[in-house]
């Protein structure tokens, strides 16, 4: 891995944001004294949990609380060796078998898709549409030519493009934040997944169904602040949060 070079471009200067874990959910203050709720909050309040639930009760709560405390723990370690590849950082040594089998994730990841990346713009990025929302991207860059929004995904076993709406919405709304806060036009979202049981696979959402999954964004944008005025928590402000054509 470590002769992946990677183009690295400071071309925007990136803001880092406070990120608060709450009992309402995540918020991010910016530098205007904003507290926003963050994508994943947002879109864990929207979500139709239905088969979720019957997941938990099919499995058992105890059950179904350790198989994602272990999905978590390999998707974090994950994220970290990816991270730290791309900041050209020192990695720390795995001492448990789930952090030897997050890095061989990752590394699969990076020896695949890694050679696709023109260009990265950042890593961890913080974004944010004042008074809507905020969150983080993994990747902001240029993929195979094109401007893109990227993540890095952990999966017990490999998922089906049909499966994975919540991601693509997700990125669309980081798409939508950068443009508005640094004149960009990204229209592209990229997904790279790595599964446990040792498969890899990129999925790719643009033009017209990139377009289509912002709509869903915006709706759910609206959905959460309706939600939030219904229980009194949150003020609402709403914003187009398609970017500018």
């Amino acid at each position: 891995m470590a002769d992946l070079v990677i183009n690295q471009i400071n071309r925007y200067k990136y803001e880092t944001l406070t990120r608060q874990d709450l009992p309402e959910g995540r918020r991010y203050v910016n530098r205007h004294g904003e507290k926003l709720p963050s994508v994943t909050t947002i879109l864990d309040k929207t979500k139709d949990k239905t088969k979720l639930i019957e997941w938990a009760n099919r499995v058992g709560e105890e059950q179904a609380e350790k198989i994602k405390s272990d999905a978590a723990a390999v998707g974090t370690c994950m994220h970290a060796y990816i991270e730290s590849h791309v900041k050209i950082r020192p990695l720390q040594p795995a001492k448990y078998a789930y952090q030897y089998k997050a890095y061989r994730m990752a590394a699969s990841l990076m020896e695949a898709y890694f050679p696709e990346l023109d260009e990265v713009w950042g890593n961890e990025v913080m974004v944010y549409r004042r008074g809507v929302y905020a969150g983080t991207t993994d990747l902001v860059g240029v993929y195979k030519g094109e401007p893109s929004i990227i993540d890095f995904k952990q999966a017990n076993k490999m998922k089906k493009r049909e499966w994975i709406d919540d991601y693509f919405i997700q990125l669309t709304a980081y798409a939508a934040a950068h443009n508005e806060m640094y004149g960009t036009e990204i229209r592209q979202g990229v997904v790279l997944m790595a599964s446990q049981d040792g498969l890899i696979k990129e999925f790719i959402t643009c033009g017209r169904e990139f377009e289509s999954y912002l709509d869903h964004w915006n709706a759910k944008v609206k959905e959460f602040y309706a939600i939030a005025a219904s229980e009194s928590t949150e003020k609402p402000r709403l914003a187009e949060t398609k970017p500018d054509t």
